[in-house]
């Protein structure tokens, strides 16, 4: 009798476990954000650059560990503005070509005054000689795009409290610019003090509304206790900075965010030290709760690390890059959230 040959050991007949197939190999590895990376650069340039190298640290330090913060900050500081740059142009031929954030109207005019302020950016960043003029026209070109950006998200269907947070942090650097133009122009000092303080205003609403106007609705458990523990923490911090290290905070604040902090003398002067503590407790707060759900809150929260970092008063290439990755970032968010709402909100197809 011919026996039936054997069963080759390893055979899918052979085994009680059902083929998977490709799907039970192991996932490649996601890409990095460079949103994040961006976030975090511009976080280390604020601390270890603005702040270590130029305030903290020796000028010229030769050894040790002053010198490794020294190259670290100065190394994050130039990572940063490359990052910029790339994010910049990435978004912005984004926009244009997918109609996202701004309408077909205003394509040749954002193409146009883009280019300009990325030529310009790169020639910052590389550290080119050139006139002091091309910085001029670098905050001007920035202050358009900064601008646009927010009336490109107007005509957007989005949250409105998003609309409302992106013009808050636009309109200090269009009004920034516009005071620098009004002064070399030989204008009425009066209406530049005014653009000046309408537009200090400016990032103070919106750094204090920022748990309010942001963060992805409705919030999740995890995201609430983030918010609450990250912004108590940081106001007991702050307050305790301003009590008892009020130079420190005054160094902090006029060399890392470039605004001027006056002397805790009377009810005038603690209450701005007061408003100065609720807001970067509520942005913190904000950034936290954003940075702990989704994709798309995610990107809110980066955007708010951008533009918390980048300071009140914007004097550096970096700094324009750093604030119009934030803007963009937020118009991106919205847009998002937005396009989510929609989606949801429409109706089944028969």
């Amino acid at each position: 009798m011919v026996r039936a040959p054997a069963k080759l050991a390893g055979s899918p007949r052979d085994s009680r476990k059902p083929y998977t197939g490709p799907s039970s190999m192991p996932k490649a590895i996601p890409s990095p954000n460079l949103t994040a990376v961006l976030a975090l650069a511009a976080v280390a340039d604020l601390v270890l650059y603005r702040l270590g190298s130029h305030v903290f640290l020796p000028s010229q330090p030769s050894w040790g560990a002053a010198r490794v913060l020294s190259d670290i900050g100065f190394f994050m500081s130039n990572l940063g503005g490359v990052l910029g740059v790339v994010l910049v142009v990435m978004v912005l031929l984004h926009a244009l070509r997918s109609d996202t954030i701004f309408p077909r109207s205003m394509r040749i005019t954002v193409s146009t005054i883009g280019i300009f302020f990325v030529s310009l950016s790169v020639i910052g960043v590389l550290a080119l000689p050139v006139p002091d003029r091309y910085i001029a026209y670098l905050l001007i070109s920035h202050a358009f795009l900064s601008g646009l950006v927010a009336v490109g998200l107007w005509h957007r269907r989005c949250p409105v409290r998003l609309k409302l947070a992106l013009t808050l942090f636009a309109a200090p650097i269009v009004l920034q610019t516009a005071t620098k133009f009004c002064e070399r122009m030989g204008w009425s000092p009066m209406l530049m003090s005014h653009c000046a303080r309408v537009a200090q205003a400016s990032v103070f609403f919106g750094l204090l509304l920022a748990p309010v106007l942001v963060p992805s609705r409705p919030l999740r458990a995890l995201q609430v206790a983030f918010m609450l523990g990250v912004g108590i923490i940081s106001f007991c911090l702050l307050s305790l900075a301003m009590v008892r290290y009020f130079g420190l905070a005054q160094v902090v604040a006029l060399y890392g965010l470039r605004f001027d902090l006056p002397s805790v003398a009377g009810v005038v002067g603690i209450a701005y030290a007061a408003m100065v503590v609720a807001a970067y407790a509520s942005v913190a707060a904000a950034a936290a709760a954003c940075l702990a759900g989704q994709a798309v809150s995610r990107l809110l929260g980066y955007g708010l690390l951008l533009l918390a970092t980048t300071g009140h008063q914007i004097v550096a290439t970096n700094q324009t890059l750093f604030s119009l990755c934030g803007l963009c970032a937020l118009a991106l968010g919205a847009m998002r959230l937005g396009d989510s709402a929609g989606a949801t909100a429409a109706p089944p197809l028969d």
